[in-house]
């Protein structure tokens, strides 16, 4: 037996880092590059916090918030790189808001799945404390 699982461990030590770099994690997007020409369109420090947090809350908010607050940044930045930086901020703290929305929506609805599910808990217990009083090992 030991001679097959030791020629076994062996091959796949080997072959693990092919695999690896074969798999190409990762995209090829120079991310300096890309924040540089940001910074170049509107270099308003407020304006790149608020891409920050717009970009954070865009996992957690539902798809149509998400849809609409990747447009007014992109709006916004385009308003910025154009001349007019407080509009532009106006137009990001907008999709921020929507944003938030969206992710309140998502936990709220969450949190209402967790309330039942804690009455039906709450229903069974009392149930529970009905029984009459036996042994814990008479279930019959």
């Amino acid at each position: 037996m030991m001679t097959r699982t030791l020629p076994f461990f062996v091959a796949m030590t080997l072959a693990t880092p092919a695999l690896a770099q074969e798999q190409q994690a990762g995209t090829n997007v120079d991310t300096e590059a890309a924040f540089q020409a940001l910074i170049d369109a509107c270099d308003d420090v407020d304006a790149l916090m608020l891409r920050a947090r717009i970009r954070l809350q865009l996992p957690r908010t539902t798809e149509v918030a998400a849809a609409a607050a990747e447009e007014m940044l992109r709006e916004g930045f385009q308003t910025c790189a154009d001349g007019d930086p407080e509009a532009g901020k106006a137009r990001l703290t907008e999709a921020l808001e929507i944003a938030e929305a969206g992710t309140s929506e998502v936990f709220a609805a969450g949190e209402d799945e967790a309330a039942a599910e804690t009455q039906e808990t709450a229903v069974e217990e009392t149930a529970a404390e009905e029984t009459p009083d036996r042994p814990w090992w008479k279930f019959w």
